[in-house]
């Protein structure tokens, strides 16, 4: 059996005493970005990423080996272009194809002809595979327009032999090949990406997500009804909207539980994008959001897998359903767009790791010495007591060399508590 590089050996430990929140000889630093490396040394663009993740390796490489972070984050955050391409997808736009910019990155857009409507929640409720495949696919994927004559509701003993009368649809054959199109893509991406963890892994740098989903509530703000279209469904059919979420939440929970099986998970990244404080009241969160990814966070945490809740603008008056429900010593947090780290510190730190305390404006247009004063004023206020992992306030893609070897440079030496 292969022997493992000390340094990553270390760096567990270091993230489990965090997670933990035990006070630790340092602070883990670990910048969560999506393009930071292809920008930093402008070896390929972002356009280029996107057509083939494997064009980015080198710099994605370069960067940990110059700057050696904690935590190592690949090219999986961005968008497969390949794959857009195979299903010609209707609701991404990517560098470099839909528009001249080469290095700025995909844009998803507001396709209301391609929501399902609000009459349909529990349609969805009923069947969701069934649904994803015969509506949902069809509208936002122009190829796969033929899975709409396929139906296997019916497909047990003679009926099957029936049900395959809809692939005479010569549109099915189309579908088909796009998605044996795009699975090569995918397999060809998927490999570059685990090639990368695995080589981190090798020089003592552990992933910092194996796995990226969402709360269940927001596939219907974020792909299926869109986030204005909820907004209104909360008040106009709120019944129809928790039966599909209930739904969807029985969906992410076996989902991930496959993941989990399959292979080894250490971190799994739940980005939340629409339970914040101006979205939803209080009692919404906890009637439509709430329950389903508490479900997700409790399988994590019986599975022994991390779960690490990316929150979205403002959750200032969750916070006590949080401190409520969220298990200690088991879960990261990371507080985007709140302007009182040191509230969330006095209610949940000892119990949650927080990912966090760096402000990226800081990091890409400050001075050398504003980059170590902050670093060192994050670490004064949320390091005691253990339980902090160094992370921007947004993901960091724009910042010179300088600072940043500022910034890893007094993480790894400066401690106070």
């Amino acid at each position: 059996m292969e022997e493992k590089n000390p340094n990553f050996t270390e760096r567990i430990r270091l993230l489990e005493d965090s997670v933990a929140c035990a006070r630790t000889d340092r602070v883990m630093t670990a910048p969560f970005y999506t393009y930071l490396p292809i920008l930093l040394y402008k070896e390929t663009t972002i356009a280029d990423a996107i057509t083939d993740w494997r064009n980015a390796i080198p710099s994605y490489l370069r960067y940990h080996r110059e700057l050696m972070p904690d935590l190592a984050y690949g090219p999986e955050a961005l968008f497969p272009g390949g794959a857009v391409k195979a299903l010609d997808c209707r609701f991404v736009r990517i560098p470099g194809v839909d528009f001249p910019e080469k290095n700025i990155g995909f844009q998803v857009l507001d396709q209301e002809d391609g929501y399902m409507s609000p009459d349909e929640y529990l349609e969805y409720a009923e069947d969701p595979s069934g649904f994803l495949m015969k509506k949902i696919l069809p509208r936002q994927f122009r190829k796969l327009a033929g899975l709409e004559s396929l139906d296997f509701s019916q497909a047990i003993w003679q009926g099957m032999f029936y049900t395959t009368l809809g692939a005479l649809d010569p549109r099915v054959k189309t579908a088909f090949d796009a998605i044996l199109e795009c699975a090569g893509v995918m397999g060809e991406q998927v490999s570059a990406g685990a090639e990368f963890a695995m080589q981190m892994a090798k020089e003592g740098i552990p992933s910092g997500v194996d796995l990226v989903t969402s709360a269940p509530f927001d596939i219907f703000n974020d792909t299926l009804r869109g986030f204005m279209n909820v907004t209104m469904d909360l008040y106009e059919c709120p019944d129809e909207v928790l039966t599909a979420v209930n739904a969807a939440t029985k969906i992410q929970v076996r989902y991930l539980k496959n993941q989990i099986k399959a292979r080894p998970i250490r971190i799994i990244g739940f980005m939340l994008h629409n339970g914040f404080d101006m979205f939803m009241s209080k009692e919404q969160f906890e009637t439509f959001y709430w329950p389903g990814l508490k479900a997700c966070i409790d399988l994590c945490v019986e599975n022994n897998v991390i779960p690490w809740i990316y929150v979205e603008d403002s959750y200032m008056k969750k916070l006590d359903i949080i401190e409520r429900d969220i298990p200690a010593h088991k879960v990261i947090m990371t507080f985007t767009g709140t302007n009182d780290l040191k509230k969330v510190k006095e209610r949940l730190g000892g119990n949650i790791c927080l990912k966090g305390g760096l402000i990226e404006n800081v990091i890409e247009f400050g001075t050398k010495e504003e980059v170590r004063k902050m670093v060192k004023n994050a670490i004064d206020i949320y390091a005691p007591g253990g339980g902090l992992i160094l992370d921007c306030d947004v993901a960091l893609d724009h910042a010179p060399m300088e600072n940043l070897l500022t910034l890893f440079d007094t993480a790894r030496n400066y401690m106070k508590y």
